[in-house]
């Protein structure tokens, strides 16, 4: 069986969604275990200006990379008010989460359009995948460096957050499609 063009297409769109995800994480985490902070947020800006300007359906990307901004503003300064974790400093203010982990959800926010679109109309596979590779993620980041002091409360939190955020996050790109008639701003 041969792939069409089209389906090639949705192949790279994919391919790239996830690659961008793994090298927004490994910039985001690996710098912050550095010290060097600013990485995080430099790698999302340049995957989510490489995925806006490559997407057919410019405002879905922004809608969902901002919807998953602001999910990770509440949760990540929940856990870190709570003091569940420590994260590697990282925000002129430590009342809110360090820019460096939003890096994180701005990045999964984006892959979850096209990377994750086979959990469209799953929402309980969406949410089940949420809440267990989420915790392997963050517990991933805290052994490279990127915090400590992680504890149960934490992971649950993670594992909860995650399987309501993934299924969310997976549908709403899936509800602004690309506007009918090819590449666009719309």
């Amino acid at each position: 069986m041969t792939l069409r063009l089209p389906e090639w297409r949705r192949l790279v769109t994919v391919v790239r969604g996830v690659a961008g995800f793994k090298a927004v994480w490994l910039c985001t985490v690996l710098g912050a275990a550095a010290g060097n902070v600013w990485l995080g947020p430099l790698a999302l800006l340049a995957f989510a200006g490489m995925q806006v300007l490559l997407s057919r359906n410019r405002r879905r990307e922004l809608l969902v990379l901002a919807s998953g901004l602001a999910m990770g503003l509440v949760m990540e300064t929940v856990v870190v008010r709570a003091d569940w974790v420590s994260y590697a400093p990282g925000w002129p203010d430590s009342v809110l989460a360090p820019a460096w982990i939003l890096a994180l959800w701005g990045a999964f926010s984006l892959m979850s359009i096209d990377g994750l679109a086979w959990l469209r109309g799953r929402r309980m596979l969406a949410a089940v995948l949420g809440a267990t590779g989420a915790p392997f993620a963050y517990f991933s980041g805290i052994a490279l460096g990127a915090g400590s002091e992680a504890g149960v409360a934490f992971y649950l939190t993670v594992s909860l957050f995650y399987a309501a955020a993934t299924p969310l996050l997976v549908e709403l790109g899936g509800l602004w499609r690309a506007p009918a008639g090819g590449a666009g701003k719309g």
